[in-house]
């Protein structure tokens, strides 16, 4: 038990209950449950990674834990058991196995005909008879043609949260530039996060696509986008991709989310400007490279590609999900450490976050051995400490309220 000494923050049974996330695992009709593995504890490390390379770190976070729970805690999620906390994403038994599919676009149910051979269920319940006929193999290969977020529940293997590829050195700045191009959780999470350290960071958003997130609760937007700079511009336009690019080789941090094909497509290639000595932070759902870096995801189901739910179903008997969306946080702070790290020694290159192998790097730190699972239980279940207190934020800054700071093209 040395990994989870007092310098990794609280136990992670107690971690798990105080920063919320005991409240949203566990079936609907049944206890909340612990997890059994020190997801908080990695959090925790990350965030202390953070600090110790701050010149202040007064405005980081109080823990890493604090911000796997934050969302549900502002949402007032319910655990699901076999759906999702945010009821987007259930997990779902077909003949040999089981696949996560997350519906949380309006549009991925009308894909559903074609990834069950004509078939068009309405409702999960339908869905999970249709699944349940088909192999897992063929569901997912389907899916990824499809650009659905969909992914086959396996157990956890060792891996890294990130990967990084060395390519000549940082300008050298006093203060960095991060331009951040990413949307929803995870980089805008690790964008917010450069800033508490110092940086200074602007947050571009397509005026036809602006971040999703936007819509969602308007305190976790603020928390994750406070205090960055807004510019919205027009990527099929000659001009905004002129913008655009003017913006990126100003930054000396740029984090995106996107597909490479992507990026390829409105002229941008990470590869040629990490040569010149830009880091850039690239989160994806299962990679950035090969078939991988094609395929869509959310925190979700790449939780379960990770392995969330197969460690519940080895520990508890069932498999289900367990917190929110749990990848998502966990990319995004793996992210910023990386992105500082390399800031802080002067080198450029390209990091590599994948949502799916943050969760196995954080399965395989330290599991509870079988016996050691219920006293995890009855020390969470009997832990009288207050919750993780939450954090407060101004307001963002609305869509494009910094456009004229762009130069004209």
């Amino acid at each position: 038990m040395s990994k989870l000494g007092e310098q990794n923050g609280d136990h992670p049974a107690l971690a798990w209950r105080r920063s919320g996330l005991m409240a949203i695992t566990g079936r609907p009709d049944g206890d909340e449950l612990v997890y059994p593995a020190a997801i908080t504890t990695v959090a925790n490390n990350a965030l202390n990674g953070l600090k110790r390379l701050a010149r202040d770190p007064s405005g980081l976070p109080a823990n890493g834990a604090l911000l796997l729970g934050e969302r549900s805690r502002l949402l007032g999620l319910k655990k699901g058991g076999r759906m999702s906390a945010n009821g987007s994403c259930c997990l779902l038994d077909a003949y040999d196995g089981r696949i996560a599919l997350n519906l949380a676009r309006a549009d991925d149910w009308d894909l559903l005909p074609a990834l069950l051979d004509g078939e068009c269920p309405d409702n999960w319940q339908k869905l999970a008879a249709a699944i349940h006929v088909r192999s897992v193999a063929a569901l997912v290969e389907r899916g990824m043609e499809l650009g659905l977020p969909i992914a086959a529940e396996r157990m956890p293997y060792a891996a890294e949260p990130w990967t990084f590829s060395s390519a000549g050195t940082t300008r050298g700045r006093t203060t960095p530039l991060v331009v951040d191009l990413s949307s929803l959780w995870a980089g805008p999470l690790a964008a917010s996060l450069l800033g508490a350290m110092g940086a200074k960071v602007i947050k571009v958003e397509s005026i036809a696509r602006p971040d999703g997130a936007r819509r969602g609760n308007r305190q976790f937007y603020d928390l994750l986008n406070a205090e960055k700079a807004s510019v919205a511009l027009d990527f099929d336009s000659v001009s905004g991709r002129r913008q655009l690019r003017n913006l990126i080789d100003s930054a000396d941090i740029v984090i995106e989310g996107s597909r490479p094909r992507a990026l390829r497509h409105l002229g941008i290639n990470a590869e040629e400007l990490v040569a010149q000595g830009m880091i850039w932070v690239s989160i994806t759902a299962h990679g950035r490279y090969g078939k991988a870096g094609e395929r869509i995801g959310f925190g979700d189901d790449a939780a379960i590609a990770g392995g969330i739910s197969a460690f519940m179903g080895a520990y508890w008997g069932i498999p289900m999900f367990a917190g929110d969306a749990i990848a998502d946080p966990l990319a995004g702070l793996h992210a910023a450490l990386a992105a500082w790290t390399c800031w802080s020694k002067g080198s450029g290159g390209l990091i590599s976050v994948s949502l799916a192998d943050g969760v196995r790097h954080a399965l395989h730190y330290h599991a509870a051995a079988a016996e050691e699972l219920p006293h995890w239980q009855a020390m969470a279940q009997h832990d009288a400490a207050p919750m993780y207190p939450m954090r407060s934020s101004p307001s963002a800054r609305a869509l494009g309220a910094d456009n004229d700071s762009v130069p004209a093209c």
